[in-house]
């Protein structure tokens, strides 16, 4: 982004640097969109065009960025090679930019101008190489206004042309075609003739729907036993991926398969500042059915009841998929199997395998308690932190304190140039009356500095509102210090509701940068060690008199029982990994628990005990109190700036 301690450079400035000994150092930028791509527009003869600008300038050629599937509707931050350029500009690596036309450097004035500008303020310059235009000159700049004008008001006719046309096909009747990827269950009929692409059923997607259907309602299976069965089939997705359950609930659950039917323009058509739609009316494209009614509302009941199901035993977890393990892949909480027992854990998805006989990651479970305890102070020193916040802030909004003076200055000369263009006008006007001219002379005479002036008040609204983008930030830093004044109070007592919002608005990502270490001394639990090398997880509770039936023969006979606490103990040791004398008072000696424990594992008495409550109910391993080094990043949101006014208004 622009750098503060820079100036917009000015007439004279710009002589100056154009006289200097040594050549202009130029680079290019080229882009292609995504459809021109298609069109099979590519980026070569942008870069021999501007070669032969450049060197018919007698500018050295020094280096070349390109964005290739980059819309032109796209502003600074949203292309990649660009925001390269950008940094390259700060550290004075070229003196102008090389675009082949208008249109590359962006469709929209607002993508188009804060261009030029953002280079300007860091003293490059910008030339156009289809109409031989730069911006050193004033007669330069108003030239490349009219390119900027000509660029968006073409883009506006595509687009109009595009979407009016789209939206006539949504309305034939039939299943049309609208574009992109059919949903699944769907192909594409008559694909390549103009006018005649429609959506009819796959039939070998289809069938997986259908096998789906049956094993959800008549065998029972939930999504993710689904996926498993079908990628051990060797059923995969339409992009030959294994199934996940995500995927599935997706596909499946779509509202194409299940109501055979599709919505353009739906929920997130584009709208006008009343509401309504930009581009037409929503429409509802019927299409085949997949599923009949009753099996597709079988399937959604069946799904439904799951879902109440497992939601009446799920737990908040603030940190789930914000969690990335060494693996690569994301934690989530699972709490149906430990909840009930008090315990509430991280596991990496990296452990629930897809195919049946495929290996899962090593990474540890994650105490969930400990983990969002350690994450939380983290951020309540962050918002403790108020320069830190506002650095946050200033990279979230992109720009730096120093942009006002740039932005004002350049405001004040785009009035006076306004100001003198009305002068001009009315001078024109005036001398035309004296002429006695008539109403259509003097509205030709004038209708190229009206044209001018309409430019430039549009320009200077765009810059008036950058300006203004500015000193918001500015502001809602401020507020940010006012959140921060909260944070050794009520951000401290959060919930974890309240927790996973604030985690969700700074974008917090928890990256595991290493294994989870042992306990003081080096030495790990020996219980959770023996447990985590079988590779098994733990009984979920003490024995039941009929479990501790199964498991009595296999150990001596101990006096009052003890033998049989100092198997709970040992369960509760694996099930809580806390130290042993916090189980003292409710299992008693725990000595002689571990002495037991010892033996048994060398006689091989554990692991038979083990194996006799093979259907006994169980939960994971979890890692109490140790966690491995992590590495916490995070973003600020706008709304985290809000005033209190707007909190209060917006009901955050």
């Amino acid at each position: 982004m622009p750098n503060p301690s820079t100036h917009i450079r000015t007439a004279t400035d710009t002589v100056t640097r154009i006289t200097r000994p040594r050549a202009l150092r130029a680079v290019d930028y080229l882009r292609v969109s995504t459809e021109e791509q298609k069109l099979g527009y590519g980026i070569a003869s942008q870069g021999r065009k501007n070669s032969r600008h450049i060197a018919g300038k007698g500018w050295d050629h020094v280096g070349t960025f390109k964005d290739e599937g980059v819309s032109g509707s796209k502003e600074m931050g949203e292309r990649p090679d660009f925001d390269r350029l950008m940094e390259q500009a700060k550290l004075d690596a070229f003196d102008v930019v090389v675009v082949e036309k208008g249109d590359r450097i962006g469709r929209v004035g607002r993508a188009f101008w804060r261009w030029v500008w953002a280079l300007e303020d860091v003293g490059i310059f910008v030339a156009i190489t289809n109409r031989n235009i730069d911006n050193t000159t004033p007669e330069g700049r108003a030239q490349m206004r009219r390119e900027a004008d000509y660029a968006e008001t073409e883009w506006e006719n595509i687009r109009s042309r595009t979407q009016g046309g789209l939206q006539e096909k949504a309305e034939d009747p039939g299943s049309p075609h609208i574009g992109g990827r059919p949903p699944y269950g769907y192909r594409i009929a008559d694909k390549g003739i103009k006018g005649a692409s429609h959506l009819v059923v796959d039939e070998a997607e289809s069938e997986v729907v259908r096998r789906v259907h049956d094993m959800v309602v008549i065998d029972g299976l939930n999504l993710r036993q689904v996926a498993v069965r079908l990628n051990a089939e060797g059923v995969t997705c339409r992009s030959g991926r294994p199934w996940s359950a995500a995927n599935l609930r997706d596909r499946i659950m779509s509202r194409a398969v299940l109501d055979a039917e599709l919505v353009f323009r739906g929920a997130h058509a584009k709208t006008d500042a009343e509401g309504r739609p930009l581009w037409g009316e929503s429409v509802s494209i019927a299409l085949p059915r997949v599923l009949s009614e009753d099996e597709a509302a079988t399937l959604r009941r069946k799904m439904a009841a799951r879902a109440r199901t497992s939601g009446r035993n799920r737990a908040v977890y603030p940190l789930s998929g914000r969690l990335i393990g060494l693996c690569g892949a994301r934690y989530t909480g699972i709490s149906r199997e430990s909840l009930s027992y008090g315990r509430r854990n991280y596991r990496c998805g990296g452990k629930a395998g897809s195919l049946p006989d495929r290996p899962v990651c090593t990474c540890s479970y994650l105490d969930a308690g400990t983990v969002e305890q350690r994450v939380w102070s983290e951020v309540v020193a962050l918002l403790g932190d108020s320069q830190k916040l506002e650095e946050l802030a200033a990279e979230w909004v992109g720009m730096s304190d120093g942009d006002q003076g740039a932005h004002a200055e350049r405001i004040a000369d785009l009035d006076r140039q306004i100001d003198s263009m009305k002068a001009s006008i009315t001078a024109v006007i005036v001398a035309s009356a004296k002429q006695q001219q008539s109403a259509d002379a003097i509205a030709a005479a004038t209708a190229a500095l009206n044209e001018e002036l309409q430019q430039l008040e549009e320009m200077r609204a765009e810059a008036a509102a950058w300006l203004a983008e500015v000193e918001e930030s500015d502001r809602r830093a401020r507020d940010l210090k006012a959140l921060a004044n909260l944070a050794q109070h009520q951000l401290v007592d959060m919930t974890l509701e309240e927790q996973s919002e604030v985690l969700g608005l700074l974008e917090v990502k928890v990256f595991i940068e290493g294994p989870v270490p042992v306990r003081a001394g080096g030495h790990a639990c020996t219980v959770q060690s023996w447990y985590r090398s079988a590779e098994v997880d733990v009984p979920a509770a003490d024995l039941s008199d009929e479990q501790w039936a199964l498991v009595s023969p296999l150990l001596p006979v101990g006096r009052r029982d003890r033998v049989r606490r100092s198997v709970d103990a040992i369960f509760a040791k694996a099930r809580t990994g806390v130290a042993w004398p916090l189980l003292r008072e409710a299992y008693g000696s725990t000595s002689t628990a571990s002495k037991h424990f010892n033996e048994w594992v060398v006689q091989g008495s554990w692991a038979r005990v083990d194996a006799a409550l093979v259907e006994a109910e169980r939960v994971p391993l979890p890692v109490v109190e140790l966690l491995p080094p992590m590495r916490i990043e995070g973003r600020v949101d706008p709304r985290v700036m809000l005033s209190a006014e707007e909190r209060s208004r917006t009901g955050w």
